[in-house]
């Protein structure tokens, strides 16, 4: 059925006057979309249960021509001293390679530690997902997957977790730290580089970060 939206069928001109195109005032401001409605979250690192340790993991990874990439981590107890840390350069890659790097990383060293329960925790939500069995998408290599599930099952207790970066500052200072002196700390936090030591200090000390994420819906 014809829709008709005018009885009469004379179409309709507008004047020169409609047709005018006023300019806009020069205090007019230009037209800009909101910003997608956003809240503010606080972030801040958690001890592991007593008896359990936490790997902290990261990865930095430069795509500025120098190749550069690195790998960091610290493990800590349950009052969030640090056991051990870590901080090396790695060969270029693509970030889920090296973030899974990090991980085989601190997982291996604590099983040279004898350690016996652990919880492994960074910033890649993907890596995390996929480790969890909460997602099947992945960014790294069957075979490395399949080395960290087997690293992981080496240990009576285990639970893998993600946190945001702000979150996870003490791994993210020693893939910095791996760029102009790397090593393997292990001891109190006195051992550490000042900068590693003071971010585990605000960790310990349970200073909580700022992050700026985006609303449901």
């Amino acid at each position: 059925m014809a829709c008709s939206l005018l009885p009469s069928a004379a179409p309709f001109f507008p004047s020169p006057s409609c047709r005018r195109v006023q300019p806009l005032s020069p205090c007019a401001r230009p037209f800009q979309p909101s910003p997608p409605p956003s809240r503010v979250v606080l972030v801040r690192w958690t001890p592991p249960p007593p008896g359990w340790y936490k790997v902290s993991f990261d990865a930095s990874v430069y795509n500025d021509g120098s190749r550069r990439a690195s790998i960091g981590g610290a493990i800590r107890d349950g009052a969030g001293r640090v056991v051990l840390a870590y901080a090396e350069q790695t060969e270029h890659s693509t970030v889920g390679i090296v973030e899974a790097r990090a991980m085989i990383r601190g997982l291996r060293l604590a099983l040279a530690l004898g350690l016996q329960r652990v919880v492994v925790e960074g910033d890649d939500l993907v890596l995390v997902q996929l480790l969890r069995g909460e997602e099947t998408q992945t960014r790294i290599p069957v075979a490395m997957q399949e080395e960290i599930v087997g690293l992981l099952r080496c240990f009576p207790g285990r639970d893998v977790r993600h946190i945001y970066r702000e979150g996870n500052q003490v791994a993210h200072t020693l893939c910095r730290q791996a760029y102009h002196g790397p090593g393997v700390w292990v001891g109190g936090c006195n051992r550490l580089p000042p900068a590693v030591w003071e971010k585990a200090e605000e960790d310990r000390r349970g200073v909580a970060h700022e992050r700026t994420v985006l609303r449901a819906g």
